[in-house]
């Protein structure tokens, strides 16, 4: 479901009930139902703030386009209005690809692995995640390796692969040897 642009930007922040709501800078004048119009009309063109002005019933758009892009109160509704977008509606599609090229057995191999891979890392369970955690591991120790005892470097290398094998792990559910993944195990012996 696409959220709904404000259709009341003057209405106190407090009375948010659901649909996005903005308000507007004190002493701003209030934005017409024409303005809020061009507004949902030209983030959901792409862009075009012509087609948009044309669109919301401007009798010249061209000039109309021009002069309500320089308003700073078209600006931060178009700029709240297309972060909600991307927010909502566009992660929803962005994720909804991202599983069919994992999912889809035409998807070449290396199409599927990059997939896997960028929702591992996506979601804080990629290599930058291990190695965010390891370097946390030195953080929390408060020493560099070279101050680390024996024991401390032992410690610090079983948390590390403990780490990479919940790693591997995950990556083994997601993947499979038979379709063309490289296997994290190295060839059998």
């Amino acid at each position: 479901m696409t959220p709904k642009t404000p259709t009341n930007v003057n209405q106190a922040k407090d009375a948010w009930k659901g649909d996005l709501q903005v308000t507007p800078a004190p002493g701003a004048a209030q934005l017409t139902d024409q303005e809020l119009g061009f507004c949902e009309i030209y983030v959901g063109n792409g862009g075009d703030a012509r087609l948009a002005a044309e669109g919301a019933g401007y009798a010249d758009p061209g000039a109309a386009a021009k002069a309500l892009l320089a308003d700073p109160r078209i600006r931060s509704v178009v700029e709240i209005k297309r972060d909600t977008e991307i927010k909502t509606a566009g992660a929803t599609r962005a994720w909804s690809v991202i599983q069919q090229l994992m999912t889809d057995p035409a998807s070449p191999a290396q199409v599927r692995f990059q997939a896997a891979k960028w929702t591992l890392e996506a979601s804080g369970h990629g290599l930058s995640a291990v190695a965010a955690s390891l370097q946390l591991g030195l953080k929390q120790s408060g020493k560099q390796l070279h101050q680390m005892s024996v024991s401390e470097l032992e410690e610090f290398v079983t948390r590390g692969r403990a780490t990479f094998d919940t790693l591997k792990s995950a990556v083994k559910a997601g993947v499979s040897p038979e379709k063309g993944i490289i296997d994290l195990d190295g060839p059998k012996k």
